[in-house]
């Protein structure tokens, strides 16, 4: 029995085909859902003249990274927390997480963290050059994880 299932969100439709499988899983099993969705390290646009003349962090350059981080944060909050309204009816109680960095990395912190029992996210199905390109968030997460990992192929829209 699944206790603490970890399911990934990045905002898009996509990813959220895994949801009617993840509340499968848990409806009447007293299982808590944790919707997590990990946002890229905030970096604003630099100018090329970078790679020839340094920049130094200004104090209103510091300022505008960190509010466009927060930004980045409350809208990904907020969507969670509509998702989340979705999975209450099933859930024994559901979870809301943001966090910055690498995909991979912060689903298998996470996930250990709270000793989770289960892993689900969607997998966009790339092979090839652009999964060697991109590399895999799924591949990364489905060869380092300590518990089981539901992957749910996407099916684009028709």
């Amino acid at each position: 029995m699944y206790r603490k299932v970890v399911v990934l969100l990045d905002g898009s439709e996509l990813a959220e085909q895994v949801l009617p499988h993840v509340a499968d899983i848990v409806r009447g099993r007293d299982s808590e859902v944790h919707l997590l969705s990990v946002a890229p390290v905030v970096a604003p646009p630099i100018a090329v003249a970078v790679d020839i003349y340094p920049v130094y962090a200004t104090a209103e350059f510091l300022a505008a990274q960190e509010a466009e981080r927060q930004r980045i944060e409350r809208d990904l909050k907020e969507y969670l927390a509509r998702v989340a309204e979705r999975l209450r009816p099933v859930a024994s109680a559901v979870h809301t997480v943001v966090r910055f960095g690498q995909p991979a990395e912060e689903i298998l912190a996470y996930a250990e963290e709270i000793g989770a029992d289960l892993i689900a996210m969607c997998t966009h199905g790339r092979s090839g050059l652009s999964r060697w390109v991109y590399g895999s968030v799924a591949d990364k997460v489905l060869r380092g994880a300590k518990c089981p990992v539901l992957l749910v192929r996407v099916r684009p829209p028709k």
